[in-house]
């Protein structure tokens, strides 16, 4: 990541978090989180065009390891299969921590 880029989302999120009405926050920051999802669908998309390219003439062994990657993992990319960094970091369901039970599929 850039360090302007890097300097932008850190400039942002202050602003947010300085905006005094929390219903009004609370709505800039739900914007602000959907800007970052569309850029992050629109990067892994650009991502995968990358990996397809670099495939041409190629096995996968070697687009990984020009990427510095498995090559299992380089052809996942290019299916846009596989986990992203992100996902290992989720959120753990409600009352989790509790040790309950995650909510059934009951109204």
């Amino acid at each position: 990541m850039t360090e302007a880029l890097t300097s932008a989302i850190a400039s942002e999120t202050g602003r947010l978090a300085d905006i005094p009405d929390l219903v009004e926050r609370f709505h800039a920051v739900r914007e602000f989180r959907q800007t970052l999802a569309d850029g992050d669908r629109t990067g892994k998309a650009l991502e995968q065009a990358v990996v397809s390219e670099l495939k041409q003439d190629r096995p996968w062994r070697e687009v990984g390891a020009l990427l510095g990657m498995s090559g299992s993992r380089a052809e996942q990319i290019a299916k846009g299969r596989g986990p992203l960094r992100h996902d290992a970091e989720s959120t753990p369901p409600a009352g989790a921590a509790e040790g309950h039970q995650p909510d059934a599929d009951q109204p």
